[in-house]
């Protein structure tokens, strides 16, 4: 009644091994679920929930590998786990492998020193298949949210399946043991622990999602249960006989099932949860509606079965494993955030290239190796050879330049200095500009300027907490602690990065001042949303900051500081940067009115300063790539006037409070550099601290400390 099918998982895995009858129409499946993930990642606007395609192989994997395992526990009442393994092995990690050192290869080649230890980490995480982890760690580190994309940080699914089956075959051994015991059928025990995990991940995966979307878009056991339901699905079709009207019903509304969710979904959505449910439940109706020995005109499985559909499912492991490198390298040589519809069609092609030179010169020679004298067992101890030895050559590849970048970087940080070939802000002093000498290198260096931060992140001032520390607790407090005059500074990570300059005002006039930050909660009692095309690696807006901010606000009204200091993003930068948005302009404006109005009627006064300029996104290595600083300016009409400071704007409004505006200390009449007095000016939307320290004097002044 049912074909038997190969126990390779789909992508991220390898073609069906020999010995099996392979299912046309599960090669034309995963062609289908490799294109909506390929047309995700080129042209995400053309499908904003093309990234179902990944839940589309887990049920696939789920439903090849369980049935596999399943079936030999029936037959023979055990599970091998070394030819499980070795199988595994030989399929997944030769072509796995060789796009890993492409990328090490790459990085070095073409990816400046800057980007080198945060990319070679994944590829050793991706090589010990951990890299879904490592992406759940900053997947709601605000800090990392304008990061550049990773050239493999899609090896998180390859991840999250070899997790799973480290898993799986363990619980069909721990069901036969518990079968032998009872003297039940194993099959049927595996059945009933294979459903309580899958109903049990599912449940967690719903929860989790809520609480925590970013992590649980990656994490294992929010996914184990579309692989459980997989492996569901095969055993099931084994018991019973679908016929005709059910086959052509459930291959039709399954396809639909996975299009729906393919064109309907987007990264706003609490994913994977429940509404994953739609994919995976219409890839199982597609894998039930394929059994039939012999379709019947109007079933799907012929059309999933054409040979260019199968083909493409043939080589759709390496398409998966090489498309999101050859994309995100195009892009870094390219210098730019998106591709054009040029680099699109050569990314498509050159990816198609790649996928069918690995699947014919690296798959298809190392998963069927030559017949070994001795048996099965030589045959796994050379694939178990070969495995250890794929993965430390990839780890040390990726290992040692990391290694000799990070020791670089380490040495460049520690000779960031300010002296006079270095007057930074001051050679735009429009009463006394200092004269700048020509070819002296700048400071920080551009390969190291991204981490030029002021000291009160690494204090962790960054994510204050008024619950935990009052106003009146030395936490975040810098200065003089008899100082008879007290400055609160409030705001978002654009108010952070000024906070060198301001307890260097602090300390040359004897106050006290109370760092009282928070990443991403501008001083507003409006709070953001998250945008429907966000990524999940995107952070999700903070839920505590109108707490917190309640808190900060009543502590200032008792002490009375003797000034209070803010500033904001601007609503186009939390827009492009971390796709957070406000329900409206107006909804902004009010929310800041109505926190600055609370404080000046209680007599405090108040300073704001409008929001910094805003550099492109690849400043930094626009600066290591070109020797001329000036070719990485930005028009000041681009980098000021196209974007919008609705605090400033409604701060000029309200008495008692003053603006300060250091645009004039950043930005020329017609340009705003990236270099300026032999400084570099920005680190990403933010400027560098080196840069802050040298426009103390001039907001010391706005200050009127």
């Amino acid at each position: 009644m049912t074909s038997t099918v190969t126990g390779r998982p789909s992508v991220p895995t390898a073609p069906a091994s020999t010995g099996h009858k392979q299912r046309d129409d599960i090669q034309g499946l995963r062609a289908l679920a490799v294109g909506l993930v390929l047309v995700y990642h080129l042209r995400p606007g053309w499908l904003p929930g093309g990234f179902v395609g990944v839940d589309v192989f887990f049920v696939i994997s789920g439903y090849l590998i369980i049935g596999t395992l399943t079936g030999e526990l029936r037959r023979t009442g055990r599970v091998g786990l070394l030819t499980f393994y070795a199988r595994r092995i030989r399929r997944l990690l030769p072509a796995a492998t060789v796009v890993l050192l492409a990328t090490v290869a790459a990085t070095v080649l073409l990816v400046p020193v800057s980007r080198w230890p945060e990319i070679l980490r994944e590829v050793v995480a991706s090589a010990l298949n951990a890299q879904n982890w490592v992406l759940a760690l900053f997947s709601s580190d605000y800090a990392t949210a304008t990061a550049s994309a990773s050239p493999v940080q899609h090896f998180w699914s390859l991840s999250v399946e070899e997790q799973f089956y480290l898993v799986i075959p363990l619980l069909l051994l721990l069901s036969a043991a518990i079968a032998r015991r009872s003297g039940s059928r194993p099959v049927a025990v595996a059945f009933g622990a294979i459903t309580v995990m899958t109903v049990a991940s599912l449940v967690f995966s719903a929860v989790y999602t809520q609480i925590n979307h970013g992590q649980a878009y990656f994490i294992t056991p929010t996914r184990m249960w579309e692989l459980g339901i997989g492996g569901l699905t095969a055993m099931v079709i084994r018991q019973v006989r679908v016929r005709f009207a059910a086959r052509l019903a459930l291959g039709w509304l399954g396809l639909g099932a996975v299009l729906v969710s393919a064109f309907t979904f987007g990264t706003h959505m609490a994913f994977p949860g429940w509404i994953a449910l739609l994919p995976t439940l219409g890839t199982a109706a597609l894998l039930v509606a394929g059994t039939a020995e012999r379709p019947r005109v109007g079933e799907l499985s012929p059309l999933l079965g054409l040979p260019p559909l199968r083909y493409v499912g043939d080589i759709s492991y390496s398409l998966y494993l090489w498309h999101w490198p050859v994309a995100v390298f195009l892009l870094e040589e390219a210098g730019a955030a998106k591709l054009s519809k040029r680099q699109v069609l050569v990314a498509a092609v050159s990816s198609l290239v790649l996928a069918a030179l690995s699947k014919h010169l690296v798959e298809d020679p190392l998963r069927r190796p030559r017949p070994r004298r001795g048996g099965a067992r030589p045959r796994r101890r050379a694939a178990y050879a070969m495995g250890a030895c794929m993965v430390v050559v990839t780890t040390v590849a990726a290992t040692v330049p990391w290694q000799i970048a990070q020791h670089r970087l380490d040495a460049l940080r520690a000779d960031i200095a300010l002296d006079a070939d270095h007057p930074g802000a001051l050679a735009l002093d429009p009463a006394h500009a200092l004269t700048v000498r020509e070819g002296v290198p700048v400071v920080p260096d551009p390969s190291v300027a991204a981490k030029d931060i002021a000291s009160v992140w690494h204090d962790g001032c960054g994510q204050y907490d008024p619950v935990a520390f009052p106003m009146n607790s030395d936490r975040c407090a810098y200065g003089r602690a008899d100082a008879t005059k007290t400055m609160v500074v409030i705001g978002d990570s654009h108010m952070t990065q000024f906070a060198t300059a301001l307890i260097d005002i602090a300390n040359r006039a004897g106050w006290r001042v109370k760092f009282m930050l928070h990443d991403g909660c501008p001083f507003s009692a409006a709070a953001p949303t998250k945008t429907r095309d966000a990524d999940p690696s995107r952070p999700e807006p903070f839920a505590e900051c109108p707490a917190q901010d309640k808190l900060k606000i009543d502590s200032m009204l008792a002490d009375k500081p003797d000034l209070l200091v803010t500033a904001a993003m601007s609503p186009e930068s939390y827009l492009n940067d971390l796709r957070w948005a406000w329900k409206s302009p107006e909804a902004l404006t009010a929310g800041y009115r109505s926190y600055l109005e609370k404080i000046t009627a209680a007599g405090i006064p108040v300073a704001v300063i409008r929001d910094t300029p805003r550099a492109d996104d690849n400043v930094l290595n626009c600066l290591q790539r070109n020797p001329a600083p000036h070719s990485c300016d930005k028009p000041r009409a681009k980098a000021v006037d196209a974007f919008t400071d609705p605090l400033a704007t409604t701060a000029a409004t309200i008495p008692g409070v003053r603006v300060v505006d250091l645009t004039n200390w950043i930005c020329t009449a017609d340009l705003c550099p990236a270099v300026v007095g032999n400084v570099v000016v920005y680190r990403d939307n933010h400027l560098t601290d080196t840069y802050i320290r040298t426009l103390a004097t001039p907001l010391r002044q706005a200050l009127g400390i």
